[in-house]
């Protein structure tokens, strides 16, 4: 459907009074649908978008409450539902508009009622629309490239791969395990005159030691024991295009030398070949290390760093960028949605997603994400469906964990006993942070105190 007015779904088991909201809905410009129950409405949803639907209480074969079920759990887009009810129904309308619907209108009504209604709910359609648009432009910039986060820090690489893109000369992309070191590269790549040739990936740190020179660089029919045929290294796979050499910290100082002269000579040499083979790929190197650092300790080639650090980008983890934490968890949940898995974040889980460190960076959260909309019920994640350890992570340390119901005077004889273990058995002293004289506390801890008799130490 292309409609300057959102289309609406009309779903009223009177033929009469369906096909009178469709005449005075059409008279306001709106195209309209109709259907005679909540059955034969998600048949219409099958086949076309209705962002509005308007909707009867009562109704044979699939009533409000059932359709409004079903629309919750099918639609990525969830409509405006507004539902007609009778006046004595209006307990139930208010139940359904916690449970999703728009608006209810109250029968017998005017028609001006109704077409209040679905203005107010067109005009809040479009406002989402128009905001949605302007996230996005602003989540990735005129930089963008697929980049996720509207925050300085992001805002600044977004602009500086920009820069970069058109050049050839090596990328050193360093930054904490998870925080998408790869999907920078593929960023840099994507904006690049490269674009349209092979992207390589190769994990250094995944390859034994002894074949990644082979995986690299490839090899001959019968330079070792197993080569039975020859094979095309991965730089010449990607040949025009960018390899990215991810993990390059553990890389073999033999194998070190190795790259430096591809980066020096342009060529590679396959295990067992008379004479190189030129290679235009260019270099990519990931890293959760600061190689400078493994540089000076000496586990790094001083000449293969400065080679590889022609631009430098260090990718901040995401405790630095929270402002970018509600994007990517949209962005997370959207691809579960058109999975058929839609869920949503609720406010409680949301502010805690904002405060919680992410030691695992966006990979975390996205693994997180994934196991709570497996988890959710209703589609709507909450505390309750986060992992426990990271509750823990948040947990102050001064905060008790009540995990079991005890009794007032329990609870408080521990407390007493964990001042005076503090006060190294100073009662007085005890007393006086508690705000309590030392005979409550005597008195609080009787059972121990009897068994030492009543005679107390003034000093203590």
């Amino acid at each position: 459907m292309d409609h300057k007015q959102p289309a609406i779904l009309v779903v009223e088991d009177d033929r009469d009074m369906r096909e009178f909201i469709r005449d005075i809905l059409a008279e306001d410009g709106y195209p309209v649908s109709l259907a005679a129950n909540g059955s034969e409405a998600l048949a219409c949803l099958e086949k076309d978008t209705f962002p509005i639907i308007v909707s009867d209480l009562k109704m044979p074969v699939m009533d409000g409450h059932a359709l409004l079920d079903r629309l919750s759990a099918r639609q990525a887009l969830r409509p405006f539902v507004i539902v007609i009810t009778a006046f004595g129904d209006i307990d139930e309308a208010v139940h359904l508009i916690d449970r999703g619907a728009y608006d209810y209108i109250i029968k017998p009504f005017r028609m001006e009622q109704l077409l209040i209604a679905v203005r107010r709910a067109a005009a809040e359609l479009a406002m989402r629309r128009k905001i949605a648009r302007l996230e996005r432009l602003t989540a990735t910039g005129p930089y963008g490239h697929g980049l996720i986060g509207r925050s300085a820090a992001m805002r600044r690489l977004q602009e500086f791969i920009g820069k970069i893109a058109s050049a050839s000369g090596s990328v050193l992309i360093e930054g904490e395990t998870g925080t998408g070191k790869e999907v920078v590269a593929r960023a840099i790549h994507r904006a690049s005159a490269r674009k349209n040739k092979p992207f390589v990936a190769v994990n250094c740190a995944a390859i034994p030691e002894g074949l990644l020179e082979s995986e690299l660089f490839g090899h001959v029919r019968g330079a070792f024991t197993d080569a039975v045929s020859s094979r095309r290294g991965m730089f010449l796979e990607a040949d025009g295009g960018t390899i990215l050499l991810d993990e390059i910290g553990e890389m073999d100082p033999v194998v070190q030398a190795k790259i430096l002269r591809v980066l020096q000579e342009k060529q590679v040499r396959p295990v067992g070949a008379g004479s190189p083979v030129p290679v235009d790929a260019r270099v990519i190197a990931a890293t959760n290390r600061t190689l400078k650092e493994e540089v000076e300790a000496g586990r790094f080639r001083e000449d293969l760093y400065y080679r590889l650090n022609i631009f430098r980008i260090t990718i901040p983890p995401l405790r630095e960028r929270r402002e970018d934490i509600p994007l990517l968890t949209e962005e997370f949940l959207r691809r579960h949605e058109q999975a058929g898995r839609p869920a949503r974040l609720g406010r409680e889980a949301m502010r805690f997603f904002l405060d919680y460190p992410w030691p695992g960076n966006i990979r975390e959260l996205e693994n997180v994400i994934e196991r709570c909309v497996f988890l959710a019920e209703d589609g709507r994640i909450t505390l309750q469906d986060l992992p426990e350890e990271m509750l823990a992570a948040c947990r102050p340390a001064s905060t008790p964990a009540f995990d079991t119901i005890r009794p007032l005077a329990e609870m408080e004889e521990e407390y007493i006993r964990y001042v005076l273990e503090q006060c190294h058995g100073n009662k007085q002293k005890a007393a006086a942070l508690l705000g309590i004289n030392r005979k409550t506390i005597r008195r609080r801890l009787q059972p121990e105190s009897s068994d030492t008799g009543n005679q107390e130490n003034p000093a203590a």
